[in-house]
């Protein structure tokens, strides 16, 4: 069993390094969000009175845009869904703490500006640990109908250890503060899914597990499953795709009885 407090630097950073277990280089996943987003018009993606997904993207907080997040948006036009992808100040222009308040800010702002009939608030990797921190305001968790975690660290402690944190500068008690699984239960989640990749470190695959569990524990029904074939970069492709389990799942809560 892997411990990060006791494992060696190398180690830890292998194991918070997804593009070691991805099956593609992560220069190629990059390329493909941005080029895949690119001919999306996001203006169209924006309807009012619609289901809504709205996306946050990953990057450790430091990497990728909501221009580069839109990958989703052809199937979101053919399920007749709205889709927004949030924006926020990268690291080291804005500290971690300051990059969640604008996540919330802005979570709170779409919703009040596109009325939706319903939401499902999504991200991968930093994504989902900005989704589950974003579930903790309350105003958010009141309009919420589901929430979507991919592959995400709700532990942030491993991080300070790690390369990641050089542009973040976080302190072992930031990373405390900052840690959606080490914070008291915040009810107010109806429905969540915890879901890694089949080709991702047994760090990423437990921190899913243990998060999935925290969610129960404040009796959130939550389902957690691992993706066969599906890595830390591939996996968020998944979102609207109705072949697919998140995808089924994701659509279940936008549409109902619909999808």
């Amino acid at each position: 069993m892997f411990d990060w407090k006791t494992a060696d630097f190398k180690d830890v950073e292998k194991q918070y390094s997804p593009s070691q277990f991805s099956k593609r280089p992560i220069d190629e996943y990059l390329i493909e969000y941005h080029e895949i987003s690119s001919h999306v018009d996001a203006s169209k993606l924006r309807v009012p009175n619609r289901p809504l997904l709205i996306y946050i993207h990953g990057g450790y907080w430091q990497r990728l845009s909501a221009a580069d997040s839109l990958f989703n948006g052809v199937d979101a036009l053919k399920e007749g869904i709205s889709l927004h992808a949030v924006e926020y100040t990268l690291a080291p222009l804005a500290t971690l703490a300051k990059i969640v308040s604008e996540c919330i800010a802005e979570v709170n702002a779409t919703i009040d500006q596109l009325s939706p009939t319903s939401v499902v608030l999504a991200g991968c990797s930093a994504g989902a640990h900005l989704t589950a921190m974003c579930m903790r305001d309350p105003r958010i968790s009141s309009r919420v109908d589901a929430a979507v975690f991919l592959s995400g660290v709700y532990d942030i402690r491993p991080i300070v250890l790690t390369t990641i944190n050089d542009p973040l500068s976080l302190t072992m008690s930031d990373a405390e503060s900052l840690s959606p699984i080490l914070l008291p239960s915040a009810p107010g989640i109806v429905s969540a899914l915890c879901a890694v990749g089949e080709n991702e470190s047994s760090e990423f695959i437990r921190q899913n597990a243990e998060f999935a569990q925290y969610l129960n524990n404040q009796s959130t029904e939550t389902d957690v499953i691992i993706v066969a074939n599906r890595d830390h970069f591939d996996l968020p492709y998944d979102l609207l795709n109705r072949d697919t389990t998140v995808g089924e799942w994701t659509l279940n809560k936008l549409k109902g009885s619909e999808a």
